[in-house]
């Protein structure tokens, strides 16, 4: 039994739904929050957070940089950086190797910017 509708109708209702739902900024638009500028030269400057896994034998780069969420999150529920959403922050990670299992850490370095 048939509707009469058609696919390619049921397709453009549904983008046209979902546009109405989540509608995007326009390439020249500010996006909300004022986060148009955010990390651009003029924009507000962001806080450098920076990783480093010293281990004797190093991660993947990206399981190291995945293994750092938590770590992340600590920062951000202890206060001592105000989010961690990307307009906020700049993530940094290295590796170092080392010689043994005593010497492995992570480091944290947080970098606020300087105002003034």
């Amino acid at each position: 039994m048939s509707h009469g509708f058609s696919t390619e109708w049921l397709v453009e209702k549904a983008r046209a739904r979902r546009a109405l739902q989540n509608p995007q900024p326009q390439r020249d638009q500010e996006l909300p929050l004022g986060r148009g500028d955010a990390g651009k030269a003029g924009g507000l400057p962001k806080i450098v957070v920076r990783f480093i896994g010293c281990r004797v034998r190093p991660l993947d780069p990206d399981n190291f940089a995945g293994s750092v969420k938590d770590l992340l999150d600590g920062l951000r529920h202890a206060g001592l950086i105000p989010g961690d959403e990307p307009w906020k922050i700049k993530l940094e990670t290295e590796q170092r190797r080392v010689q043994s299992l005593d010497e492995e850490v992570t480091q944290i370095e947080i970098e606020f910017p300087t105002t003034g």
